[in-house]
């Protein structure tokens, strides 16, 4: 029997359309679509999921706290931020877990500042020093003379010969002394500013002399100053 080609294909149609709309009428599965990349909903803010740059706000305020806070809430905090320096694997937020643990000035602090001194983060282990400098005394001394002397980065070695000046404590002067002997003018420099610190002498940038005056023999004549250095003198003394 023939059939009429236009016919057939209305019916196709008609059928098709009957199947689209009972789907789009019946429910739908759970889930649906949930994991479009390119969906807003309720499902971009993740409960429990903290961003870094949220992480580093709270640790720089949870530091500004720490140094306003009573002696037992700041010990709290310093073993918070503890346990926390023990487990982070990214080194921006232990870097600023280190930071704001200086602020705490407690025991549990000073192990972790004593740890982030052999961190495997240069940029770490620079934090630490300074935040030893700023404590002082001769257990910070003692400290930054070990990172001064087996540090094998020359910026964290330069950090921790300028946070020897500012403890204070005479223990930082065998460190410095031997800084002097470093090949790089830079660390020369560094360790005669900090000698200036400790020592409260004043023998101006003569490497030669502050050798002589930390193996306390008497200052040798000055060596000849060039017009380069009276130059920086001028500028930076």
């Amino acid at each position: 029997m023939y059939r009429d080609p236009s016919r057939i294909l209305a019916a196709a149609l008609l059928v098709l359309g009957a199947i689209v709309c009972s789907g789009c009428s019946g429910p739908k599965p759970a889930g649906r679509l949930a994991f479009w990349p390119f969906s807003r909903g309720e499902g971009d803010d993740l409960p429990g999921i903290t961003s870094p740059a949220e992480r580093i706000d709270s640790l720089r305020k949870m530091g500004k706290k720490a140094g306003w806070a009573k002696p037992e809430e700041r010990e709290q905090i310093a073993k918070g931020l503890a346990a926390a320096y023990q487990d982070e694997p990214d080194p921006l937020i232990r870097l600023e877990i280190v930071r704001a643990i200086g602020q705490c000035r407690t025991p549990t602090a000073d192990s972790v500042l004593d740890a982030a001194l052999n961190d495997s983060e240069a940029d770490i282990r620079m934090v630490a020093c300074r935040a030893w400098g700023a404590r002082g005394g001769p257990e910070a001394a003692v400290r930054l003379s070990e990172a001064l002397r087996s540090d094998v980065d020359t910026d964290v070695r330069l950090t921790a010969a300028q946070a020897l000046g500012e403890t204070g404590h005479p223990n930082a002067v065998a460190a410095l002394g031997e800084a002097l002997e470093d090949r790089d003018p830079a660390m020369q420099y560094q360790a005669v500013q900090s000698l200036r610190d400790v020592t409260d002498e004043d023998l101006g940038n003569d490497v030669n002399q502050w050798r002589q005056y930390v193996k306390g023999e008497p200052p040798g004549p000055a060596e000849p100053v060039s017009v380069a250095q009276r130059i920086r003198r001028f500028f930076y003394d």
